[in-house]
This record gives C-alpha cells, sequence and structure tokens, in this order.
C-alpha cells in the first residue's frame, strides 16, 4: 500500500491532503467534515490541489505566514471560474467560514476554524 493511502471518509484519502513537497499531513476533523458536506450539496467530486503544507513548502508557493494550510485547517480545491459564485455560497453552507475565489485560475480556496 502507498504511504498515506488510507482512506479518511466516503470520498476522500489522506494522500489527497498530504504536502506536496514532503509528504507529511496535518487534517482537522472539520475540514474533512465540511468538504464531505459540501461534496454532498454540490454534487462533484472535490479534487484537492493544496492541502496541508510544510512551512517550507508554504514560503515557497507564497503561502501566509500563518495560513491555514500549515495547520490542517485549508485546502484548495479545482473549481472552474464559472461555478465559483455558486459554490461558494454552497461551501459557507457546508461550513466553511473561509472562502477565497482564483477565478481564472480555477481553484477555491476553503478554509474552517475551530470556534471558540
Amino acid at each position: 500500500m502507498p504511504i498515506n493511502d488510507i482512506r479518511l471518509s466516503s470520498h476522500f484519502k489522506l494522500k489527497e491532503f498530504q504536502c506536496r513537497c514532503c509528504g507529511a499531513v496535518k487534517i482537522h476533523p472539520m475540514l474533512l467534515e465540511a468538504l464531505e458536506r459540501l461534496r454532498e450539496l454540490w454534487g462533484n467530486p472535490i479534487v484537492i490541489t493544496s492541502g496541508y503544507r510544510c512551512a517550507d513548502h508554504n514560503r515557497e508557493v507564497g503561502g501566509a505566514k500563518e495560513s491555514r494550510h500549515t495547520k490542517g485547517f485549508a485546502a484548495d480545491v479545482v473549481c472552474a471560474a464559472s461555478d465559483q459564485g455558486h459554490v461558494s455560497k454552497l461551501a459557507r453552507e457546508a461550513g466553511f467560514d473561509q472562502v477565497i475565489l482564483y477565478g481564472v485560475r480555477n481553484f477555491i480556496h476553503l478554509g474552517v476554524w475551530p470556534k471558540g
């Protein structure tokens, strides 16, 4: 079995969230739950392009110093520019408090943060 090839939920495996440079992975259960809810609401597969990022990789891609990616609270997902308005509304309904649209780059940043 390849490293991190572990099913976390009905639609996601651990390897989808791993850092692209080192393979390390962190994912908060809130993120996974919100992604599953979004998939149900949207009715389409969700492709993660960036999940967890180690500090080096986050710097390399120009991520914010305190990026939620570095803590396992965020994922970037493929979404056509034409669908981003609709999907962003569904994402909020699914429990994401951080939704950043990247238009013609065809992805959305989705983040959660525990309350309290």
